[in-house]
């Protein structure tokens, strides 16, 4: 047994003497001489705009291993004032550092390492029932492990459990380290640091190298209600404790392409094809005095003129009024949606009746 297990022993011992000594019958009472509730620290780690989304929260463990928080830490609380840490031992001890918390043990609950098998003490679980809202496309939580073990000893395997577990059975696994690796001690040395001055964290520690992010897809579930279970637990002995620094829960909503709004769109083009019946429509009377005065046939005339009549009245009708100088003044304000066929209609028959005359001025002034 280490230096540091040793002295861990001698402070449970002496902790537990003092209270007795104080007429304490039990090492422990509720938190900070208040009730806690599951509810209230499943709300504190979630991001306001998802709260709503909380069904349900249970815990199990004792008391003092869950804490809701807000000292700043290790790059906690995140979102909102507050956040929650979860641990093996008091859930105080990591931010404050009273040796009144560093108890070891706290006469918790046992259970297995979900990662290895092995036997597991203090094991404290948080599970939250959430209804995936419309659109989510991830369910996400941010986190940080503290650890007062080394990191590369694999006999005290604490743990950090957290997976989500769907309404058709599936489970999904929904927190590990970069590459996959699972977070128990023995393995993650290489994502572990000793806390410095400046994290807030008590004497002794290791922090995890930095905030990870937890996902998982909840792509197809809109609407299903989800449970997403949070554990820490002892592995090896019931001593030297380990925390899970927790905040920012909520889900990642695909956002919806811009619908194009229809109505629009063929308004616009209604009005597009107007402008160009009016780009053609006043040619018209100069290009037809021009054919006139050249001694184009009263035939070529009389068909390019009637084009032109027809064209207006068609498009009269598309719009419904029949004053092209209203249809003009008002196309590019109204939400009236004219009958577009008509519209387009109207356009090219105008354009048949100046390319008529066109073609006719073109063809005398050739032969003069």
């Amino acid at each position: 047994m280490g230096a540091k297990r040793i002295f861990s022993v001698v402070v449970v011992l002496l902790v537990t003497l003092s209270l007795i000594s104080a007429g304490f019958s039990s090492a422990f009472a509720v938190v900070g001489g208040n009730t806690r509730s599951a509810m209230d620290e499943a709300r504190a780690m979630t991001r306001s705009e998802y709260v709503g989304t909380i069904v349900s929260a249970t815990f199990t463990g004792v008391n003092e291993q869950i804490w809701i928080t807000g000292d700043p830490a290790i790059g906690f609380p995140i979102d909102g004032p507050s956040y929650v840490i979860m641990s093996t031992g008091d859930a105080r001890f990591p931010t404050t550092g009273n040796e009144i918390y560093d108890v070891g043990s706290v006469g918790g609950i046992g259970g297995t390492s979900p990662f290895t098998g092995e036997d597991a003490y203090d094991v404290a679980t948080l599970t939250i029932r959430l209804k995936v809202p419309e659109g989510a496309r991830e369910l996400h939580f941010k986190w940080r492990l503290v650890t007062f073990e080394e990191p590369d000893d694999d006999y005290f395997q604490d743990f950090f459990y957290a997976h989500v577990t769907f309404p058709d059975g599936k489970d999904v696994l929904a927190a590990t380290f970069p590459g996959g690796t699972k977070p128990y001690v023995g393995v993650i040395s290489e994502y572990m640091r000793p806390a410095t001055s400046g994290d807030g964290i008590a004497d002794g520690a290791y922090v995890s190298s930095g905030v990870y992010t937890a996902s998982v897809n909840v792509s197809g579930y809109a609407g299903k209600v989800i449970t997403l279970t949070l554990q820490v637990g002892d592995v090896g002995d019931d001593i030297v404790d380990t925390a899970v620094f927790l905040d920012d829960l909520g889900f990642t909503i695909q956002k919806e392409a811009p619908r194009k709004n229809a109505y629009l769109e063929m308004l616009t083009l209604a009005r597009i094809w107007t402008l160009r019946f009016f780009t053609f429509h006043d040619r018209f009377d100069e290009l037809y005095s021009n054919a006139t005065s050249l001694g184009v046939d009263n035939e070529t005339l009389a068909s390019a003129l009637s084009l032109h009549k027809e064209a207006m009245s068609t498009l009269q009708t598309a719009w419904g009024n029949y004053n092209l100088s209203t249809i003009r003044r008002l196309m590019w304000s109204t939400m009236f949606m004219p009958k577009v066929g008509l519209v387009i209609k109207a356009y090219r028959m105008e354009m048949e009746a100046i390319h008529t005359l066109e073609m006719a001025i073109r063809d005398v002034e050739s032969s003069t």
